[in-house]
């Protein structure tokens, strides 16, 4: 009895996994790859449709209706409209599932069908085809796709095969200089995305993250993926980059794995700080005595006020602005400059700059210091 029960439930998912029917306009399959799968493992489901009634044109609208346990996205879609009124369209789909749960997957399925006089009228009356000609639409009731979902035996941070690789380079830096640290994680699977491998755990360090997608590309496996994570890292004292583990699942291979990196220690040498700081003393700018123009000052504030008020305030505004910023205009390269936005300008985007003062000081970038200077100023 027990194996009869078994036999009629396995007869009933493969039916559900496998949909057939038709009705006097056009035959139609729905299926999918697979009856069971796994949270986040790629599921193909392809939709097939062949007219029947040949006496007008036919088109097929096929929209798979959205839930919160599973994402759906087109991979492609296929029409051979080739033979007079015998149209064949496919259309395929991609499915992840998201949660612990079985799916009831529903799609809105609408055929339209146009006689040649309409069609023929819509090029007579639009020649450059921007209006669409008169249908006449009927919509299909279907039968949901089942997929039953099982769970993973404990969470993971990536399914699929992934493949996880580092470059850093330098192990000793000296005070305020950067450390370049890149992760590339490649592989086929769900979409992996903002995966945070560094935490700053450390207080004495400072830490700035860039990702960058170098290859996102939907396939009948998965996405096709390659994803740069750029470190860049300042620090006053010896710190250790800790190692990567990275737990994942293979659905093609049914096993667990871990994608690992190893521990790095890190020497910091430190640096006087007041090397990097330009001695030079400006001279104070002397006081003006007001006392022997004073009736000239008179005379021009009562005609010219309004003038005077306006020009003080720009001309006192500028010279604020530059003495906020003197110590910027004052570093004499690009160490000491890098060593000034890290500790004075934190709160900024200062990023790029301090990219773009790395190429400088190793000789690698176009821009000189004054140019990137200007460029803060002017930003900040």
């Amino acid at each position: 009895m027990k194996h009869t029960l078994g036999n009629l439930f396995l007869l009933l998912l493969l039916c559900n996994t496998y949909l057939f029917a038709e009705n006097s306009l056009a035959s139609y399959t729905l299926k999918a790859n697979k009856s069971t799968a796994v949270i986040k493992e790629p599921i193909v489901i392809t939709f097939t449709a062949k007219q029947k009634d040949h006496s007008d044109h036919m088109f097929f609208s096929l929209k798979p209706q959205k839930g919160k346990n599973y994402t759906i996205v087109l991979l492609n879609k296929k029409i051979d409209d080739s033979k007079y009124h015998n149209s064949l369209v496919t259309f395929t789909y991609l499915l992840f599932a998201l949660r612990e749960k079985d799916l009831h997957i529903q799609f809105d399925l609408t055929i339209k069908t146009a006689s040649d006089k309409a069609i023929k009228q819509s090029y007579v009356d639009d020649h450059d085809n921007s209006v669409a000609f008169s249908t006449y639409d009927t919509k299909i009731k279907m039968h949901a796709l089942f997929i039953k979902i099982h769970p993973l035996k404990h969470p993971v941070d990536l399914v699929g095969d992934f493949k996880l690789s580092e470059n850093i380079d330098k192990t000793e830096i000296s005070q305020f200089e950067n450390l370049n640290l890149h992760y590339i994680l490649r592989g086929k699977g769900y979409n992996a995305k903002h995966l945070q491998l560094l935490r700053k755990n450390n207080k004495t360090i400072s830490l700035f993250v860039k990702e960058k997608t170098l290859l996102n590309k939907l396939t009948r496996e998965g996405y096709l993926l390659k994803q740069e994570y750029i470190y860049a890292i300042t620090a006053k004292n010896d710190f250790i980059i800790p190692k990567i583990n990275l737990q994942a699942y293979s659905p093609t291979k049914h096993i667990y794995y871990t994608l690992s990196t190893k521990m790095k220690s890190i020497k910091v040498t430190k640096v006087d700080i007041s090397t990097l700081l330009d001695k030079k003393i400006f001279p104070q700018k002397e006081e003006f005595d007001f006392a022997l123009y004073k009736n000239i000052l008179i005379t021009c504030i009562i005609f010219f006020a309004g003038f005077l008020t306006a020009k003080m305030s720009e001309i006192f505004s500028f010279k604020h602005k530059k003495r906020k910023f003197i110590d910027i205009k004052n570093a004499t390269s690009a160490q000491s400059l890098t060593l000034l936005l890290m500790h004075k300008y934190k709160d900024k985007d200062i990023v790029k700059f301090i990219d773009e003062l790395e190429m400088i000081q190793y000789k690698k970038s176009s821009q000189s210091l004054e140019e990137v200077k200007k460029q803060i100023l002017k930003e900040f």
